[in-house]
């Protein structure tokens, strides 16, 4: 590991080799503002221009940024095994990870289901993670900070777009929506008990530097452990809140 450049290190090996507590930028520094930044300049530029095209260049666009998105998830999975860094919390099962799976699903199949999923599932999985990052121990000079700013991007991008070319969520879709969730949790809930994970931050949250800064920032009390090591607890407001709730 000693000879791979630092450009290669994923989080968990830059937090390894220096400390859980190293970071490399702050929330809301000049890194992360810049980021936030290209996110909103991207999204509002390629929904402009999803509004504005017709129906062909639409189905281009929804193809090619949900291809991007599979293809920088799938990028990173081969990076950390070709550098010898994958473990098994390297899975695609956190929930943006599944988001760029439900991406490519919709890009090749567009459907009202993978839609509502987008909207109420990805898009405020992948804004809380532009804000509050886990991968500050990364420089910017570092395929995987890259990686990981441009996915969540396309990630926010997606279902925004999808929402300037005429999407409207349907509350009737909600239940559907929730059952997905309910089974996703489910199957993580026991995939973390087995090999001793974390994905979707539901097994220990408090751990997690995903969680940490933003509470730290806000000056919030994190809630007692206890109550997140029920996979229910995951079943947020937000999924009601994005229906108009």
């Amino acid at each position: 590991m000693s000879e791979l450049s630092e450009f290669w290190y994923t989080e968990y090996t830059m937090s390894k080799t220096y400390g859980y507590d190293y970071t490399v930028f702050n929330l809301f520094d000049r890194t992360h503002i810049t980021w936030l930044v290209l996110c909103l300049v991207f999204t509002v530029g390629i929904s402009v221009l999803y509004r504005k095209s017709g129906a062909r260049l639409r189905r281009r666009l929804e193809i090619s940024v949900a291809m991007l998105a599979l293809f920088l998830e799938v990028s990173r999975i081969i990076e950390e095994i070709l550098t010898d860094q994958w473990r098994v919390g390297s899975l695609p099962l956190q929930l943006c990870s599944i988001s760029a799976f439900i991406c490519a699903w919709y890009g090749i199949h567009p459907n009202k289901l993978a839609a509502n999923i987008l909207y109420a599932l990805c898009l405020p999985g992948a804004a809380v993670a532009l804000l509050s990052p886990t991968w500050c121990a990364l420089p910017i000079a570092n395929f995987f900070h890259i990686d990981s700013e441009m996915l969540h991007i396309l990630l926010v991008c997606y279902p925004v777009m999808l929402l300037a070319g005429g999407f409207k969520p349907e509350i009737k879709m909600l239940p559907k929506v929730l059952a997905v969730l309910a089974g996703m949790l489910v199957v993580i809930y026991s995939v973390n008990k087995i090999l001793g994970t974390n994905f979707f931050f539901i097994n220990d949250p408090l751990r997690q530097r995903h969680h940490v800064p933003l509470h730290k920032y806000l000056r919030r009390e994190s809630v007692p452990h206890r109550v997140h090591n029920n996979p229910a607890s995951a079943l947020r407001p937000d999924v009601y809140a994005v229906y108009g709730y």
